[in-house]
Formats: structure tokens, sequence, C-alpha cells
């Protein structure tokens, strides 16, 4: 709110999993910018994004749709938009 009184409507924010999650969380991301690179970390790399207590439903999850695929030299870089609560993503 603070952001869109001082007339900013678009905010970019790179972060790591705690910041993503908590934004991711509280409902003001509307749009992903990622990166896919063909390289495996496993476990214990670190996540995009870090949420309280995990996920204990399936439906607690945060739905994208995806609205841009292109590739970067090997990586992919995707464009996604956050589905809102209660609207339904096309893996349903």
């Amino acid at each position: 709110r603070e952001l869109g009184a001082r007339g900013i409507n678009e905010l970019h924010v790179e972060a790591g999993g705690k910041l993503n999650g908590a934004l991711l969380a509280a409902g003001v991301v509307d749009e992903l910018l990622l990166y896919l690179a063909p390289c495996l970390l496993g476990d214990p790399a670190r996540g995009i994004a870090e949420f309280r207590g995990g996920l204990s439903r399936l439906s607690d999850r945060v739905a994208l749709t995806l609205h841009d695929v292109a590739r970067v030299g090997d990586d992919l870089r995707m464009l996604a938009r956050v589905v809102p609560k209660g609207a339904r993503c096309s893996q349903e």
C-alpha cells in the first residue's frame, strides 16, 4: 500500500528463500521470472521459497500459470503468474 501511495506500481525483488516465501505467503507477488539451469543440486540445496511449517496439504501450494518460456543459452527463462487463491490452476 505504501509503495502504491508513492506511485510505485511495479517492484522487482531478487531474494533468497526466506524473503521469497514471506512475500508469496503475504500474497503480494503476482509474477515470477524464473531461470532453470540444467543442473541438479540435491539436498540440502536452498529452495526458491521457504514456507513456515512447510506445506501440510497440496492445496496450500502457490499455483502458477506459465506465460512465456524461452531458452537463454543452456538455461530456460520462465515468466509465471501467481494464480489467485480460490482460482483453479491448469493442473487441477
